[in-house]
């Protein structure tokens, strides 16, 4: 379900490492089945990209200069940058962060892929940053474990995070992602107190003092239940007392 949302994702950043392989990634969302695909080859020559997009309908541009940029993107099309930081230093960041923006603004880029070496940047970086906001999708790739990765999609203004396993099958030439499900430790409620701890008497009783509790027979229990018991009312003297019948006027 990931990597189809990544592949409808109209703008997608893939943060790589020197020690990563991107292609079995790329050959996933690449769109080349229904328009062209542009491939923009600032790092590694078209000739090596050209055997990884056999037979497909891509068009490889080598080491593309501003005018040649301005002329991809008129019919429908996908776009992918082999490498934002050659890209950067062949054009400027300038004229790089321009036409990235063109690109995503245009309607007929129907998708937009750019890889972004993590390992070639300082930390805090402008570069990431900014790429960060213009991008709807970042794929980043683990500094250790090269088939983790981690996703953001953004979506209604909401960003959904989530980690995953690459498993890539050479024999069918698929590729699956599977994620990484947590279980979240539930913190520990501290222990309530007890009421004795709180008190500065003793509440509670031993054994020995229930029994005595028990064996404790008051007055009144014996007349209870030798049934001898009696009620006696002694009338204040603010009572009202009323000698009449209440009822002498009904017709009973």
């Amino acid at each position: 379900m990931t990597l189809y949302k990544l592949k409808t994702a109209p703008t997608v950043l893939i943060e790589d490492d020197y020690d990563k392989n991107i292609v079995p990634l790329l050959l996933e969302l690449a769109n080349y089945d229904k328009h062209e695909l542009h491939m923009l080859c600032y790092e590694k020559p078209a000739s090596y990209w050209k055997c990884v997009f056999k037979n497909k309908n891509v068009i490889f541009h080598e080491d593309p200069n501003i005018g040649h940029l301005e002329e991809i993107g008129s019919s429908k099309c996908s776009v992918i940058i082999d490498s934002i930081n050659q890209m950067s230093l062949c054009l400027g960041w300038t004229d790089c962060f321009k036409h990235l923006r063109r690109f995503i603004s245009s309607t007929d880029v129907v998708q937009l892929i750019f890889i972004l070496h993590k390992d070639c940047l300082s930390h805090y970086s402008k570069t990431q940053s900014q790429l960060h906001h213009i991008a709807s999708a970042i794929v980043s790739y683990d500094a250790v474990d090269s088939s983790k990765i981690w996703v953001q999609l953004k979506k209604s203004g909401k960003i959904v995070k989530s980690e995953e396993i690459l498993t890539y099958d050479s024999r069918t030439s698929t590729l699956k992602s599977n994620i990484v499900i947590k279980n979240k430790k539930k913190e520990e409620e501290p222990a309530k107190p007890l009421p004795s701890s709180l008190s500065t008497f003793k509440i509670e009783m031993d054994q020995t003092e229930k029994l005595e509790k028990y064996k404790l027979k008051l007055p009144y229990m014996s007349k209870i239940h030798s049934g001898e018991s009696k009620v006696y009312y002694e009338p204040d003297a603010v009572d009202d007392w009323d000698e009449e019948d209440p009822d002498e006027d009904l017709d009973i």
